[in-house]
């Protein structure tokens, strides 16, 4: 009976912690990616600008990479950033479409022209993996001068999986939102900061998908 007690216990905790069917169970791996283009029109210096948006970035990257390149000359047009497969042709492409992964994953961002660029990672484990790249295109023509930044986030998010995996995401979640969620607050974030820092008003000039944490830059 004592056996008994227990086994129905078990049964019941299960039950509560939302454990489903054998193939709601299974890991599962879902990407999305997003861009923005933001303008900036400013005289700020750029150093300025690039050091806002670090002090935001690094609080929210587990891995951040930066880089400033001198740019020799000012263009009137700002540049923008380029998607590229760096396995397109490679046997690694081959092998990850026979084995289900998507190629899109691996797209990066290149910044010809940029006169800053920032890698940030993400990581939780067994949750999601947060790739964001960032770009600072300077630009100046009679009229007006300023900046255009670049976003572009690769997000790989984990859904299914055994008990632990599937609490530990909630917990996660919980704390630090969703995937979505925290994409849209470091970019928010950034802009915010940028903004408080040199006074200007940033405008979305173009994204996609809708990012909700930046639609009111329209």
């Amino acid at each position: 009976m004592k056996m008994k007690s227990i086994a129905a216990a078990a049964a019941a905790l299960l039950a509560a912690a939302g454990i489903a069917s054998a193939a709601e169970a299974q890991n599962r791996q879902r990407s999305y990616q997003a861009y923005a283009i933001i303008d900036i029109e400013t005289e700020a210096a750029k150093g300025v600008i690039i050091d806002a948006a670090e002090r935001v970035l690094e609080g929210y990257a587990s891995d951040f990479q930066s880089n400033r390149p001198i740019a020799v000359q000012t263009p009137e047009q700002p540049g923008r950033f380029v998607l590229s497969n760096p396995l397109a042709e490679s046997r690694l492409a081959g092998l990850a479409a026979l084995g289900g992964v998507s190629t899109q994953q691996f797209m990066v961002a290149t910044c010809d022209g940029a006169v800053w660029t920032a890698h940030v990672t993400r990581r939780v484990s067994g949750s999601q993996e947060l790739r964001t790249t960032l770009c600072l295109f300077p630009y100046a023509r009679e009229d007006r001068q300023g900046y255009h930044l670049n976003m572009f986030a690769s997000d790989t998010a984990m859904s299914g999986g055994g008990v632990t995996e599937r609490l530990g995401r909630a917990l996660a979640n919980r704390l630090v939102g969703t995937p979505q969620e925290f994409t849209e607050n470091m970019l928010r974030g950034t802009v915010q900061a940028i903004e408080a820092r040199t006074g200007a008003s940033a405008i979305l000039i173009e994204g996609e998908p809708e990012i909700p944490g930046l639609a009111w830059k329209r």
